[in-house]
């Protein structure tokens, strides 16, 4: 008798933890609802001060291919590759209704590791390369001997990701206009 209400305590603390983990719960806002007029217009606003999904998605992977020299620097005998394809996927929430969208890069992978030795230097020059595309904002998913995981990360979105186990860098240019709805006078950051 006890043990299936133990199963069911630990089965409704797993789904706790699941829910607040991962920002879903009953009193979050609605995550396929559209975005307002007034955020929309505001976040629309914020992108046509950005450089353009073109232009952001070549200095990305450029960025990314830096990195990756950089650490073959650090630790030879490393060989970097593509992988997978490049997708275009639409802009989260407040920059869903507008006319941006987003590009998730191919991952850059390689063997061996990152070895610890040599993974502060490496973090230290991903959050570099992070901020010029104004991903400042920081999440650890692991950080430990053989296994370290960051994520860099933007308001709109953009991430620079790097992980030492597989040897991966990976990213997104976050919520951009395409060129072709840039205003005349585009920046360059």
């Amino acid at each position: 008798m006890t043990r299936p209400a133990g199963r069911s305590i630990r089965a409704a603390v797993a789904t706790a933890l699941i829910l607040a983990t991962t920002g879903c719960g009953m009193f979050d806002d609605n995550p396929y609802q559209k975005s307002d007029p007034t955020k929309t217009a505001r976040a629309a606003e914020r992108l046509t001060g950005l450089p353009s999904l073109e232009d952001t998605e070549a200095r990305l992977k450029s960025a990314v291919a830096e990195l990756g020299a950089y650490v073959s620097s650090l630790v030879p005998g490393m060989n970097w590759q593509w992988a997978d394809d490049r997708s275009i996927q639409i802009c989260d929430p407040p920059y869903d209704r507008t006319p941006g969208s987003r590009v998730e890069i191919p991952r850059y992978v390689s063997h061996p590791a990152i070895p610890d030795a040599v993974w502060p230097q490496v973090l230290d020059r991903a959050r570099r390369l992070a901020a010029r595309f104004g991903a400042t904002g920081s999440e650890v998913f692991a950080d430990q001997p053989g296994n370290h995981t960051v994520r860099f990360y933007s308001p709109e979105g953009t991430e620079v990701f790097i992980g030492s186990r597989g040897a991966v860098i990976a990213g997104n240019t976050g919520c951009r206009l395409p060129a072709e709805s840039m205003p005349s006078s585009a920046p360059t950051r």
